[in-house]
């Protein structure tokens, strides 16, 4: 970045400061393009590592690490499974990162953003796709003229016409399946009696982090102990465990009424754990 780039960003934000006291900020634009260029813009000017949660009217989401001008991490999408930073290819990311740029921006208006502390320290190898890259990728994605509108009575008269049990049916198993993008490790018991179902990774047979049956079992009898006690905690759950400091290996837990499903992740791989909570949770899936 120039010095005259950033002298005139200073100067930009110089002249829109305002004081508040909600933390959501309002993104001006009446059409899909303007707030496109808001949000890249937003991104060009955010240096130090932040957080950056993009929310439209109609609840899509887009949460972002983003430092130095470079997006670091996707904690969160409206749809599908997150980038993955560490396996896809720069150009790859670009595309998918420009793709979720425009579909926020593309989104029910108004649209707003909370900028917050990241959760965990910046890793020294994680540099990032640059806001150069994704606004080249960008270029490539058509906008159309008028905001794309959500139904949301439709998707509430769907909701109804259909029970929270079938929701509830094979959770476990899917998360145990979408894990696999993120997970060192695997393990999809029965929540009765904790009967090891699948074990992949490092928690597979003879691997080192494989749980025996009594450990199993055990872990499924605290878990119904749990429910027992704390009756106004509805199923399905997803329960987090981080080692301190936000480094290291952490576990994640997803229990529904017939199964649980644990998975053995990176720390700072936890935005990917709650993106595939929220996907399996959405009522249109």
């Amino acid at each position: 970045m120039m010095d005259t780039d950033i002298l005139e960003m200073l100067d930009d934000i110089g002249r829109s400061a305002v004081a508040r006291l909600n933390p959501a900020v309002t993104i001006p634009g009446d059409t899909a393009q303007v707030r496109r260029d808001k949000v890249l813009n937003i991104i060009r000017g955010t240096i130090l590592p932040r957080r950056l949660e993009f929310t439209a009217a109609n609840g899509v989401c887009l949460a972002i690490e983003v430092n130095s001008s470079r997006v670091t991490d996707v904690f969160r999408v409206h749809a599908g499974i997150a980038p993955d930073f560490e396996t896809e290819s720069r150009e790859d990311l670009a595309a998918k990162l420009a793709g979720l740029v425009s579909d926020i921006a593309s989104a029910t208006a108004p649209l707003e953003l909370v900028s917050l502390q990241p959760d965990t320290a910046l890793e020294a190898d994680d540099v990032g796709i640059t806001f150069s890259e994704i606004e080249v990728a960008c270029e490539g994605i058509e906008l159309t003229a008028e905001p794309v509108i959500s139904i949301v009575a439709n998707a509430e008269s769907a909701e109804d016409e259909v029970t929270a049990e079938p929701l509830l049916d094979g959770l476990a198993s899917r998360f145990f399946e979408g894990a696999d993008r993120f997970a060192q490790g695997r393990v999809l018991a029965q929540a009765k009696d904790g009967a090891e179902l699948r074990a992949e990774g490092t928690c597979g047979q003879a691997q080192p982090l494989h749980p025996d049956q009594e450990l199993l079992s055990q872990f499924a009898r605290d878990l119904s102990g749990w429910s027992a006690d704390a009756s106004n905690l509805d199923l399905p759950q997803l329960i987090v465990m981080r080692p301190s400091g936000g480094k290291g290996a952490g576990l994640a837990i997803l229990r529904d009424n017939e199964q649980f499903a644990m998975a053995v992740h990176q720390a700072r791989k936890l935005g990917a754990v709650v993106n595939l909570w929220a996907t399996l949770t959405r009522p249109d899936e």
